[in-house]
């Protein structure tokens, strides 16, 4: 082979993984299109764990009306930007256990994007007491 071709299939191999790797790895716990993940993935009731439940999303945050998010009707307490461009949901870990109970939740982020689109996105995480 040339040398030429050579790097041209080395190159179309990486970008490959690459891409393959990042639909693996942004939002793979969840079948949802945005990308919900909400961290902790299990809520331990007795436990504080931190303060704030965190949501993370594949939604560019550039595109969102911040203050428009919420959980489960449990308004955000504040947002960031991750490394990717895209929202980050921050919201009380205590208002957030007292509308959930075991074995499990659903949890949905709503809002809206500045263009005035809604938009919902869920996950689902562990409960024990």
């Amino acid at each position: 082979m040339k040398p030429a071709m050579i790097v041209t299939c080395l190159v179309s191999l990486c970008l490959g993984v690459g891409l393959f790797s990042n639909a693996a790895c942004c939002g793979s716990r969840t079948e949802d299109l945005l990308g919900v993940a909400v961290s902790p993935q299990t809520l331990i009731l007795s436990q504080v764990q931190g303060g704030t439940v965190t949501v993370h999303t594949a939604i560019l945050a550039r595109d969102v009306n911040a203050a428009s998010l919420k959980l489960n009707g449990i308004a955000v307490s504040w947002t960031h930007v991750d490394n990717h461009g895209q929202i980050v949901g921050e919201f009380d870990e205590s208002a957030v256990k007292a509308i959930v109970s075991p074995p499990e939740a659903a949890l949905t982020l709503t809002g809206t994007m500045k263009s005035g689109a809604a938009f919902s996105g869920s996950d689902t995480v562990r409960v024990i007491p």
